[in-house]
């Protein structure tokens, strides 16, 4: 029995995946990631059917997965003239991207009580500045 192929691939499966993955947004403000795992039967026609979860990571991306592998179309299978299924599994990655990291900058100075009580410029060590430059 000759196993049906997505067209184009690993790659272009992967892709398809990619680019029709729509994170959830409760996972998303819940910051869940994770593997999603489904199993499910490719007909000797391409056709996905009896989808079902093998693995979950929470209900919104088992559902997300579930609708990407049943949109999944692939190529018709040889099968000898027997009308048989392939049993398929395929691991969805829920990944998100790394939080935003704002520098900060933090300035602060001070004076000497001489400069404070003059208007003269100060002189030599007048002035303290401490200039700190992270990653919040």
């Amino acid at each position: 029995m000759e196993k049906p192929e997505y067209p184009g691939g690993r790659k272009a499966l992967d892709a398809f995946v990619a680019a029709h993955l729509q994170y959830p947004e409760d996972a998303m403000k819940q910051r869940i990631e994770g593997i999603v795992a489904v199993a499910y039967q490719v007909s000797d026609e391409g056709e996905v059917q009896n989808a079902a979860i093998i693995k979950g990571l929470c209900p919104s991306c088992n559902e997300e997965a579930l609708r990407i592998v049943n949109m999944l179309q692939y190529g018709k299978a040889h099968n000898r003239g027997f009308r048989l299924k392939a049993n398929c599994k395929l691991n969805i990655h829920f990944r998100l991207a790394p939080a935003p990291q704002t520098p900060t900058v933090n300035i602060t100075y001070t004076t000497s009580k001489t400069a404070q009580k003059s208007n003269t410029p100060p002189s030599k060590g007048g002035y303290t500045i401490t200039l700190s430059v992270g990653n919040s």
